[in-house]
């Protein structure tokens, strides 16, 4: 994220940056409280669900922070929430790159954690991935088995946070801290944690080939921590529903390294049984 930016604010005073990424900057408000302001680009229904999950989350136990306050400012739609210190993960492992495997170990038994609370009135995660495969750009053929084939999923109930990874969790003098709950939904753990593999491999940034390597044994390594975190979920269910997290993932993917990902899904299609992109 980039710092620096300035906005007024409509008492005459100015706001200063904190970060600024794709959907929202942070800006300082004093008291130990930061101001998301979202961009256009972002629907109010994101926003909605993100205020809802953050405090559904922080109910249950979940190591996060809940939002304050909806707070608009010059025109823009905003989230108060409690001042955070620290950096993401992901800057942490940049700075302690030895200590990466530990890190990762935290944040696999910190999504267990995520996916041992109740999802509550969320929306359903088999709803989500119905209609981002239904709406993406596989073949008619492809989405109808792919449908059919969610279907006979189990539903689940367990709160899923839809986009965890180094950069949605931050390290603080608290420890780890999970931010940015607007794709949250309730569901079955597996599929978020196929999610996050997904996130972790074939996410946006570097994608040389030795940051390639890293990001391959990074993603095995959660994996790893996450399935002995919670017992009774078993790498099977993730190979189940990895063929139509990645299918889904195909309707809005901004992303890197799109040929191995191609690879990764027509191989969860396959042994899954299901029609291929080939």
């Amino acid at each position: 994220m980039d710092n620096s930016a300035t906005m007024p604010a409509s008492s005459g005073e100015t706001l200063s940056s904190i970060a600024s990424g794709a959907s929202a900057e942070l800006f300082d408000l004093g008291g130990n409280q930061v101001l998301k302001l979202f961009r256009d680009s972002v629907s109010d229904e994101m926003i909605v669900r993100e205020i809802e999950a953050s405090i559904h989350a922080v109910g249950s136990n979940v190591p996060t922070v809940a939002a304050i306050a909806r707070q608009d400012r010059n025109g823009r739609r905003g989230i108060v929430y409690p001042r955070l210190d620290g950096g993401t993960v992901m800057d942490w492992v940049r700075r302690n790159p030895m200590r990466a495997g530990w890190a990762l170990d935290q944040m696999g038994s910190i999504h267990s954690a995520i996916h041992r609370a109740e999802g509550g009135t969320l929306r359903s995660v088999k709803q989500v991935l119905t209609t981002d495969i239904a709406h993406g750009p596989a073949p008619l053929l492809v989405q109808r088995a792919a449908i059919a084939y969610l279907d006979m999923l189990p539903d689940g109930k367990m709160l899923t946070h839809g986009d965890f990874h180094l950069g949605n969790v931050m390290m603080t003098p608290q420890g780890m801290i999970v931010i940015d709950w607007s794709k949250a939904a309730a569901g079955h753990p597996a599929a978020d944690a196929v999610r996050s593999e997904m996130l972790m491999r074939f996410g946006i940034g570097p994608s040389d080939w030795v940051t390639n390597l890293w990001r391959d044994w990074a993603a095995g390594r959660l994996r790893r921590a996450w399935l002995a975190a919670l017992p009774g979920v078993t790498a099977r269910e993730l190979d189940q529903w990895r063929p139509v997290v990645a299918l889904a993932w195909l309707r809005a993917r901004d992303a890197e390294r799109t040929p191995a990902f191609m690879c990764y899904l027509n191989k969860a299609l396959n042994r899954a049984g299901l029609p291929t992109l080939r």
